[in-house]
């Protein structure tokens, strides 16, 4: 007869799992707690938080080489329709400046605000401004996108 074993303590609590965050993301984490953002620590180290209820994430780049926000303007954009995405895309990465519209290989479009300080303190004057930054370039996105990909027919 094969040994078996039993584990008497079946209710065990898998631990919490710590993300390593870097000394200048828990400052802006911080920031962002004060300004009245609940500000979260995804499993990857950046950091999450809504406004106006968009995701917007922050994180910063290796080397401390600056920051970067980004938001989701639209999860599926259709393979059909990839063309006049990258179109809209492309006419908004023109008109704007540290701002960057992209289509993924996935067909998502994702906007991000890209920047460089020299330090955590010079981002943070900067940070109140960026959610509405990126969720302007979302909407503005959208309402494009939209216009391109379903002509209006007047009566």
């Amino acid at each position: 007869m094969a040994d078996t074993q039993t584990d008497t303590n079946i209710a065990t609590v898998s631990p919490v799992k710590e993300v390593d965050v870097d000394a200048s993301l828990q400052r802006i984490f911080e920031y962002l707690a004060q300004e009245g953002y609940r500000p979260k620590v995804d499993d990857d180290g950046s950091i999450g938080f809504k406004c106006e209820g968009w995701n917007i994430y922050l994180d910063s780049y290796d080397s401390n080489g600056g920051f970067r926000a980004y938001c989701c303007a639209m999860w599926n954009v259709d393979p059909s329709e990839r063309t006049e995405a990258l179109s809209v895309a492309n006419s908004i990465n023109a008109a704007r400046r540290c701002l960057k519209v992209l289509v993924n290989e996935k067909n998502i479009v994702w906007v991000t605000y890209e920047t460089f300080c020299a330090d955590v303190t010079e981002y943070t004057r900067t940070l109140n401004s960026v959610p509405e930054y990126l969720i302007s370039t979302c909407r503005e996105f959208r309402e494009e996108f939209r216009r391109m990909t379903k002509p209006v027919t007047l009566n």
